[in-house]
């Protein structure tokens, strides 16, 4: 292999030659970042052996370089430093470092790490083949279909798509954060369907949801007898979704004192059931989910900081419903079509009105609340299009900006004669009744001291709706 080797210590950069070419690799040498920057634009290496600190700036901006894609195929990253620490493995890890070694490191440990790079470069043809069977697979699914759910086009979501896209075809850990409705879990399946592990199973654990008692034996099963219930042997999540992906849900709720196991599994790729001195080997991807702030969790001393880092390689973060609010149009369409496919009633749609009412909401609960909020209008509308008078009652907050938005007879235009302002205010009555009954027409009439029958004519009449 063609390596380089960029550090600060001459002798030891010396040495390191020396005994890379004793192994019978090709070896150049630079002192620092401007060096080594200058090494890896005029020739390309197969290796890049680099120290974290030197005398103008860090190995991790030569590293940056070696993987900016300018270099094909682009060279490995054993990253060297004797400041050791969790956060600039992390970042070495993220960048797409191969190997991450505190000094002093043996030469039989360097020459045990560089065989290894070396094997998987001479799979690289291998590795390029199932990448792209990888990719024939994903397109004979249909991204469309895989991505189907998350409905829209604003630069927000694709942005989030094409993140989707790039992680879905390797093993990474994935976390994805986002407020509670945006749609995390959606975001999960698709980076599971994305991916090579399409046809294993996609195993939910809501970590929220289970007694901290419970939660081990959930996770990673037990053997018969394990305590005083376990009366057979139990498979765990992990060993359930061997081969595919386990998706975990709420992982700001994980134990503190289950942490360190979970962390374990990540490191070692195995569990141990309760009751068993035995591990099993497992093969799974990991992508975790939350709505919690982990990294002040962690400041807090609740969540371990090491298992952030392990969760946290590509962080894929879902933004709320009121900062794409432009997607509101075919989210609804979307969903709709799915309500009424669920509950077997032929597709609504909604009236101009009754969109621009949705794209004024806040939607604190985002897309779990505007699907909610669809389904009971769908249910209980009696009519073939949706108006705002059928999200009263789900969007109860939102009454007052129904009313609001229907103009005073102060507001009508001069020219308007006495019909327009008597129009109007009969517009502005029959739904502030609307309002006040929660939808409920029978209650409405009995407000406005009229027959039901003559408040659904009028309501037809002013276009309120089509009873």
């Amino acid at each position: 292999m063609k390596i380089l080797v960029v550090d600060d210590n001459a002798s030891l950069a010396r040495g390191l030659k020396t005994f890379l070419e004793s192994e019978g690799h090709q070896a150049e040498l630079a002192h620092t970042v401007r060096q080594g920057l200058a090494q890896l634009s005029a020739h390309n290496f197969d290796l890049l052996i680099t120290d974290l600190r030197l005398p103008d700036g860090e190995g991790l901006q030569i590293m940056e370089k070696a993987r900016d894609g300018s270099s094909e195929p682009m060279p490995e990253v054993i990253l060297m430093t004797a400041f050791g620490s969790v956060e600039s493995a992390v970042k070495a890890m993220q960048l797409g470092a191969s190997d991450y070694l505190t000094k002093p490191v043996s030469l039989e440990e360097f020459s045990f790490r560089i065989k290894k790079i070396e094997q998987f470069r001479q799979l690289g043809s291998q590795k390029t083949r199932l990448e792209r069977q990888c990719e024939t697979l994903a397109a004979a699914a249909g991204f469309n279909q895989a991505l189907e759910d998350m409905a829209g086009d604003s630069p927000e979501i694709n942005e989030v798509k094409q993140m989707i896209r790039r992680v879905a075809a390797y093993p990474t850990t994935v976390l994805i954060t986002g407020e509670t409705g945006v749609g995390k879990e959606v975001a999960a399946k698709a980076v599971h369907n994305l991916s090579q592990r399409l046809h294993a199973p996609f195993v939910r654990v809501n970590c929220a949801s289970i007694p901290e008692t419970l939660f081990e034996s959930e996770l990673f099963g037990h053997e018969k007898g394990a305590f005083t219930d376990a009366r057979q042997r139990r498979i765990g999540s992990f060993e359930a979704a061997d081969g595919g992906t386990v998706f975990l849900d709420e992982v700001g709720e994980v134990p503190l004192n289950l942490q360190a196991k979970l962390l374990r599994v990540l490191q070692e790729k195995e569990i141990t059931r309760l009751g068993s001195s035995k591990p099993v080997a497992v093969d799974v991807r990991i992508i975790a989910a939350t709505n919690r702030k982990l990294d002040a969790m962690v400041a807090a001393g609740r969540f371990r900081e090491d298992l952030l880092y392990r969760l946290s390689v590509v962080n894929i973060h879902l933004p709320p419903l009121r900062q794409r609010i432009g997607d509101l149009p075919i989210l609804c369409q979307t969903l709709l079509k799915k309500i009424g496919e669920d509950l077997g009633r032929p597709l609504l749609s909604l009236s101009p009105v009754a969109l621009q009412f949705l794209q004024k909401q806040d939607w604190p609960g985002n897309i779990r609340q505007l699907k909610n909020a669809l389904e009971r209008a769908v249910v209980m509308s009696e009519s073939k299009q949706l108006e705002p008078v059928d999200f009263l009652i789900s969007l109860p907050a939102a009454a007052k900006d129904v009313q609001a938005s229907e103009p005073a007879v102060s507001d009508i235009p001069g020219g308007a004669g006495l019909n327009d302002a008597l129009e109007s205010l009969e517009k502005k009555m029959i739904l502030s009744a609307l309002a006040e009954s929660g939808g409920v027409k029978s209650r409405a009439a009995e407000i406005l001291k009229i027959p039901r029958t003559q408040l659904l004519y009028r309501m037809k009449k002013l276009g309120i709706g089509d009873d």
